[in-house]
């Protein structure tokens, strides 16, 4: 073999094994506690990942480089339950509508014969999905299939946190993961001193899953998602001793409770005529037009919610995700104008997807009849 053959022979060979190495070296067996408390042991950094919920907590935390693990997502969880929001991810990355779909947990269509047949090295799922799959959740396991359970729905700090760094652990992005943490924590933390250093009386504020519109009530909230979040900015939620997670509670309740401040969650579901809209592509005069249709409501013209024009609307996506610590904040500032005049929650919301993520959302997330 001529000596420069030979000479771009061993080059090849050397730089092959190089990266064979750093590949290697690169992979470990990480022991892992999930936020279930469940500890088992995975080899880290996944390359096969399904993924039933957290979409763009996940694409934020791992970037494009995460997306391109992905071997199977629960399809309907995003474009069913944030349509439009689904639609803008595909305009920057349509590969998205290619991934295998395993099914829908809270519409029964999931599949753990399908999520077993794509061979992923872990299944990332929320708890209330595992909760939900019930027995069929071991066959997973049992098929050697590692699951990690992580939680945004329950709104604690703790969760939230520790699920941002497993799945950054999980996929190779744990500095990322760490920082995007970090954001979340502090963000809290002035919150809470802001409002315990001001030492004032804790409002009463009503939530409503307002897809139903003013005509039917919608579900409320106890210790939990918008619930949770309320408690976290400072307000005496009149649902929690009455509703243990989510759920409707009696037109009469609300009236008798006299909640000083009122919360109408809406997301992009123009399917329901007179539902709250909220989120991507819904203007702020849709919004607003929207929400003042609940101040027709029997009764509710002498809440002081509604008598003091304290009546707010806030976008569902915008909760059950690490970047809920600006639903966290428009809900202080509903709750305590005076002590977060300085604060844009929709601009700080908005600014997430220019830090971490692919698109550029435009709507309203956030809005009040003044």
């Amino acid at each position: 073999m001529p000596r420069s053959l030979l000479s771009v022979f061993k080059t090849i060979v050397v730089s092959a094994l190089a990266a064979l190495l750093s590949q290697s070296a690169f992979a470990e067996t990480a022991k892992i506690t999930d936020v279930s408390g469940r500890t088992f042991e995975m080899e880290v950094p996944a390359k096969r990942v399904v993924l039933g919920l957290y979409f763009e907590d996940y694409w934020a935390i791992g970037g494009d480089a995460a997306m391109d693990k992905l071997v199977g997502i629960s399809k309907a969880a995003w474009s069913d339950w944030r349509p439009a929001n689904w639609q803008a991810y595909l305009k920057v990355r349509p590969s998205l509508d290619q991934i295998p779909d395993v099914g829908e947990v809270e519409v029964s269509t999931f599949s753990v014969e399908k999520l077993i047949a794509l061979k992923p090295d872990v299944a990332i799922l929320a708890e209330w999905q595992v909760n939900g799959i019930g027995g069929d959740f071991q066959r997973i396991v049992d098929a050697g299939i590692p699951v990690v359970v992580v939680d945004y729905h329950a709104q604690t700090e703790e969760r939230h946190v520790a699920s941002t760094r497993l799945i950054g652990k999980v996929i190779g992005a744990e500095d990322r993961a760490e920082k995007i943490a970090q954001e979340y924590e502090t963000s809290i933390k002035e919150v809470r001193d802001r409002i315990e250093k001001a030492g004032q009386p804790r409002p009463s504020v009503y939530i409503e899953l307002g897809s139903k519109g003013p005509e039917e009530q919608g579900p409320s909230y106890g210790d939990y998602m918008w619930g949770k979040i309320a408690e976290v900015a400072g307000g005496d939620n009149i649902t929690k001793d009455v509703v243990r997670t989510w759920g409707p509670v009696a037109p009469e309740q609300v009236l008798a409770s006299r909640p000083e401040v009122v919360m109408m969650a809406g997301s992009e579901w123009r399917k329901h005529p007179t539902g709250q809209l909220m989120g991507e592509g819904v203007t702020a005069a849709e919004a607003l037009e929207r929400l003042k249709d609940f101040t027709q409501r029997p009764g509710w013209s002498s809440l002081p919610a509604i008598e003091n024009g304290r009546l707010h609307a806030v976008y569902q996506g915008a909760s059950r995700t690490i970047m809920d610590y600006t639903s966290v904040q428009y809900f202080a500032k509903a709750l305590y104008p005076d002590l977060f005049k300085d604060i844009d929650p929709q601009s700080n919301y908005l600014a997430f997807y220019e830090r971490y993520l692919p698109i550029r959302p435009s709507g309203t997330f956030m809005t009040g009849l003044k």
